[in-house]
């Protein structure tokens, strides 16, 4: 507010001396035009009206500015409507705003950056194909190491075992939006509910996000792992909990189970196999110790998952109960036990 007001103070300022001067060279030719050419002046009746052309112009140049549309006069009108001035003011306002973009960003920049969350979403659909394949079937992966680049991580969409944050972020939106359908489904969808659901989802995940980090703390445990990393990994059971809750509108209740269990342990094992590079570097400064407290954290994330991912799925699910077997229904009284 104050870079608006001192921007105002001086675009009025520089109006009103530009209007004066103005006046002043106005008011110099209508004087020097009141004398007769060639005679410098004399033998001229100064006190004889100008002629009406003069006068014209007399009166134009001290007609008062425009009004404003709430009364007043605005002082320095005629001037704002130079474009030299327009001009002026509209680059001395984009400086203003420059200067205020850079402000947030390095305000931003102190507790996310940018350029780092870019890199989790540098990814193509050759990555999410195999990353999907990884995370069903990681058995088939013998590899789990990150290439590096200049000490810093090659981006996803060139290293398959890179964390990312767009296939967290999609799974995430489909898990709503599937639980707004099953919810549909039982006559149980409103609005509440299913903010309630996505609330509900992402409070889990942050809590499960900051234990882990306290944790990590709490064990001072050494690691490559960043937040953002961390993030990533707890994203990675919402794909398993979506093909759960679908499973559920074709298989009934011991299928659904059998899903839930399949995904689960595959998510169980994606992140023993993945994190076991990050939590264990091949040079363990910390000897023995830091090695079983990196094992615990390990058990500790591997083991969240499965319990998150039937907290959160089997509330959604609703098997109609089984029909009566035909024996059941002639031992108890044939058709009237139907009824």
């Amino acid at each position: 507010m104050m870079a608006i007001t001192n921007m105002a103070n001086k675009i009025v300022v520089m109006a009103i001396k530009t209007k004066a001067n103005m006046d002043k060279t106005q008011t110099n030719m209508v004087s020097s035009q009141t004398m007769e050419p060639g005679y410098g002046g004399y033998g001229y009746d100064q006190t004889a009206p100008p002629p009406p052309q003069q006068q014209q112009m007399h009166q134009r140049s001290h007609a008062p500015p425009p009004s404003s549309p709430y009364g007043a006069a605005f002082p320095g009108a005629q001037m704002l409507q130079n474009p030299a001035m327009q001009d002026m003011a509209m680059q001395y306002g984009q400086n203003v705003l420059g200067q205020g973009r850079q402000a947030v960003q390095q305000s931003m920049e102190k507790y996310m950056s940018i350029s780092r969350l870019k890199y989790y979403f540098a990814v193509d659909t050759a990555y999410v194909s195999r990353k999907l394949r990884l995370l069903f079937f990681p058995f088939t992966n013998s590899d789990w190491s990150v290439r590096y680049s200049s000490e810093e991580p090659i981006q996803p969409r060139h290293e398959v075992n890179a964390p990312d944050l767009y296939i967290p972020a999609m799974a995430f939106i489909t898990y709503i939006l599937v639980a707004g359908f099953l919810l549909g489904r039982q006559q149980r969808f409103s609005p509440e509910v299913l903010g309630m659901q996505a609330s509900s989802a992402t409070a889990w995940m942050i809590f499960e996000v900051l234990v882990v980090l306290l944790t990590m703390y709490v064990l001072n445990t050494q690691t490559n792992l960043r937040t953002f990393d961390i993030i990533a990994f707890s994203g990675y059971k919402f794909v398993g909990m979506v093909v759960t809750l679908l499973s559920s509108l074709f298989v009934d209740r011991t299928g659904y189970y059998c899903v839930l269990l399949y995904c689960s342990a595959m998510n169980a094992l994606f992140l023993v196999r993945t994190l076991k590079v990050q939590l264990q570097p091949q040079q363990d400064v910390q000897g023995g110790s830091g090695v079983k407290r990196r094992l615990y954290l390990l058990l500790l994330v591997s083991a969240a998952q499965p319990i998150m991912m039937y907290w959160l799925t089997t509330h959604l699910v609703h098997f109609p109960a089984p029909l009566p077997a035909v024996s059941d229904v002639l031992l108890n009284g044939g058709p009237q036990a139907m009824g």
